[in-house]
């Protein structure tokens, strides 16, 4: 349960601190180990001592009683079941008596032999003589010990000791220091080992990721880990790409804005020059009424009806031409409540040439009981004309137009759907953006102007698309009782 968040506290600290963490960890296990060493040395010394101690003290009580009996002899046999002593560094114990003759002794070679005792160093200690010799490294202790009942000297009881256990706790000491000092430090070491690798990894990441924002990819994103160093400098690497990647596309954005300005800047003016010639059409057009217009009465309406479509026509262009140049703008509309199936018939009449021509074929389907809808009948016009003209240029080697209007409940839905070519998903988020297009001929102001006059209708226009199948524009207007 602890790991989690032992492990997250780990991770926001800095690489200094966790370099203090890690020595000042690695010496408290040092001195933890090295006292506990100490300590367990301590024991098996104090241990060994006491277990000399006391065997002495057995064997000198042991002497003293053999030396004190009343009949003078001495149990040798008891003697001889001292040689265990030998294992615990005692080599010998043995009584002499007044004339330095061995009597008994643990080691029964030395019974009936004069003692001689050659010492490098001899200590008195009151009654009590020391001889040390030293013998390959090690230290020989022989001890002479009077025997005395009254005034009487009764004899001596000679131990012998050589501290070979000692020497090997020492060395089993010292070996142990060093393995645990070895041990230790392996840790340590391992352990900068794995925090030089988890520095210096992400720090490669960041080396190539910069490197390939340096070859222009700015869609590089490191994943931050933890609040230390290496995750700060990865948050602070990501922004400045978040940022250089906006930048390039606000450069982008300033170039084509730029672009787009000069582009309208000339179809302004082609705007203005336009717009004379379809002036002059329109009074030829009524001079042409007045002087041309047939006598016989059939012959007339028909006359009159071309007239009014022709003059039509100028108008819907020339009012085009009005909202070109007042793109920027706010709209103008003449609001009125009318129905969309006279002007949807009126719309795809117009085409129905062209489309017999481009062998297309056209259906058009109205719902029953169209609910009427607040709109300009010139501007909505222009907008389902644009949208028709679209999909009629995108089936240049024939196919079907579907006209279908329905109440959706709030207003009228208007699909209109094609087979034609499709829009490339790349472009279908510039499609309404002013004088983006990909036809040799046009501005691109046809989506952008009539997506503009149906939202100032209070209405919804979307497009679906899939490639080589064709397109779906649907047109939703409300009601006028909700608009």
């Amino acid at each position: 349960m602890l790991i989690k968040p032992m492990r997250g506290v780990l991770s926001s600290l800095s690489l200094k601190t966790k370099l203090l963490v890690i020595m000042v960890s690695l010496c408290f296990l040092s001195i933890a180990s090295l006292l506990f060493i100490y300590a367990q040395a301590e024991k098996d010394l104090i241990d060994e001592v006491r277990h000399h101690t006391e065997d002495i003290s057995e064997a000198i009580q042991m002497s003293i009683e053999q030396m004190s009996q009343a009949n003078g002899k001495v149990n040798i046999e008891k003697f001889r079941g001292l040689t265990h002593l030998r294992k615990k560094g005692i080599m010998e114990i043995s009584v002499v008596n007044n004339g330095r003759d061995v009597i008994a002794s643990s080691n029964p070679s030395l019974i009936g032999k004069k003692l001689f005792i050659k010492g490098e160093s001899v200590k008195n200690f009151g009654n009590v003589t020391e001889y040390t010799t030293t013998t390959g490294g090690q230290k020989r202790y022989d001890i002479l010990l009077p025997v005395v009942t009254g005034k009487t000297l009764l004899g001596y009881v000679h131990i012998a000791t050589q501290f070979d256990d000692f020497a090997s706790i020492a060395r089993a000491n010292h070996r142990n220091r060093l393995i645990a000092t070895f041990a230790i430090f392996s840790i340590g070491i391992l352990l900068a080992m794995y925090l030089s690798n988890k520095y210096t990894e992400p720090i490669q990441s960041l080396a190539d990721a910069a490197q390939r924002v340096a070859g222009g990819d700015l869609t590089v994103r490191l994943k931050v880990e933890g609040n230390n160093e290496i995750g700060r400098l990865t948050r602070n690497f990501n922004e400045m790409v978040i940022k250089l990647d906006e930048n390039r596309e606000l450069e982008g954005r300033l170039k084509e804005a730029e672009h787009m300005s000069k582009i309208g800047a000339l179809a302004s003016g082609i705007a203005h020059e336009v717009r004379n010639p379809l002036n002059l059409i329109n009074l030829s057009i009524d001079h042409l009424r007045a002087t041309h217009m047939p006598v016989e009465a059939d012959k007339r309406e028909s006359f009159l009806s071309t007239v009014a479509s022709i003059k039509s026509e100028i108008e819907r262009l020339d009012g085009m031409v009005g909202s070109f140049l007042n793109f920027g703008k706010p709209l103008h509309l003449n609001l009125q409540s009318s129905g969309l199936a006279p002007i949807l018939a009126e719309t795809t009449h117009l085409l129905s040439d062209r489309c017999a021509e481009q062998k297309i074929s056209v259906e058009l389907k109205v719902g029953e009981d169209l609910p009427d809808v607040l709109v300009d009948r010139r501007q909505i016009k222009t907008c389902f004309l644009n949208l028709f003209l679209n999909a009629i240029q995108s089936m240049s080697q024939g196919g079907s137009l579907y006209v279908e209007s329905f109440a959706d409940g709030k207003g009228v839905t208007v699909r209109i759907e094609d087979t034609g070519c499709g829009i490339p998903p790349e472009n279908m988020t510039k499609i309404f953006e002013p004088y983006f297009t990909t036809k040799d001929l046009g501005i691109g102001l046809g989506l952008a102007l009539t997506k503009r006059i149906i939202e100032e209708h209070r209405g919804v226009l979307s497009v679906e698309s899939v490639v080589n199948r064709g397109t779906t524009v649907t047109v939703n207007l409300p009601a006028s009782g909700r608009a």
